[in-house]
């Protein structure tokens, strides 16, 4: 059986150190450890003596607008710095195409109305047109178509009957086979009889105003036996409001005058100015 421990004993001096052992191998770097603060800034360290001058590295070329040669001052390999002119031109480039016309714009609202013009000059006097159709102021007519026989007397006159009517207008029909203007104005008067005679003897025929042949308008004929002779004419007369027209025969000799069928007399009257 081993007996209790005793006491240990005073440590003895160190001994030397020995030899250092052969490094061991890197161990892994362990991770990054956190950032510390940032320190206070140092004080700005004084200027430093200035270098010595370095040899010119620049290029500098000179162009203008017109395309000119420039030069230029470069480096070569030896470190020398030469000026060499180089002979290049920028050309101007050609111009363009004209480009396509842009589509119109909408219309513009239409502007306020400009300042009434001068009046012109007056220009001439055109043509003067034909003459218009006048409308009469004042017309008649009558006619007989009753196939009758008149009896002349020796030295007398014998009205011719005149029982139709015609368009009227400022005249009247009174007295019976009378035409009575209603205007006073010049008048152009036509007449008309178609007659035959029981035995030769010269025969007048009158136009006549308020009972007085027209000298104008009166034709003498010898009528031959049972031969129709023709009388007509027309004149242009002054008239006077109330002078009434009418138309008579006259005979040498006592004889019996006779209207043939048909229209055998008409008388007409119409204005043609005031």
């Amino acid at each position: 059986m081993q007996g209790a421990t005793g006491p240990a004993g005073a440590t003895g001096a160190t001994g030397p150190t020995g030899p250092a052992g052969v490094t061991g191998p890197t161990g892994i770097t362990g991770p990054t450890g956190i950032a510390g603060p940032t320190g206070i800034t140092g004080a700005t360290g004084s200027t430093g003596a200035t270098g010595p001058a370095g040899i010119a590295a620049s290029v500098v070329v000179g162009t203008t607008d017109t395309g000119e040669p420039g030069t230029a001052a470069i480096v070569t390999n030896s470190g020398t710095a030469e000026n060499v002119v180089l002979n290049f031109v920028i050309p101007r480039g050609a111009t363009g195409a004209t480009g396509s016309t842009g589509a119109a714009g909408a219309d513009g609202a239409t502007g306020p109305a400009g300042a009434v013009g001068v009046t012109g000059a007056t220009g001439p006097t055109g043509v003067t047109g034909p003459t218009g159709t006048a409308d009469l102021n004042s017309y008649g007519g009558l006619y007989n178509t009753t196939p009758q026989t008149l009896n002349l007397t020796i030295g007398g006159t014998t009205q011719l009957p005149l029982p139709s009517t015609m368009p009227l207008k400022n005249v009247s029909y009174t007295p019976a086979n009378s035409i009575t203007v209603g205007t006073t104005g010049v008048y152009e008067i036509n007449y008309f009889s178609n007659v035959s005679a029981a035995l030769g003897t010269t025969v007048t025929m009158s136009v006549r105003i308020n009972g007085t042949a027209i000298p104008q308008a009166s034709i003498s004929r010898v009528l031959s036996v049972g031969l129709s002779s023709l009388y007509s004419g027309s004149i242009i007369i002054e008239l006077t409001a109330g002078d009434v027209i009418d138309m008579a025969l006259s005979a040498l000799l006592a004889v019996g005058i006779t209207l043939g069928s048909g229209v055998n007399t008409t008388l007409t009257v119409k204005q043609i100015s005031a």
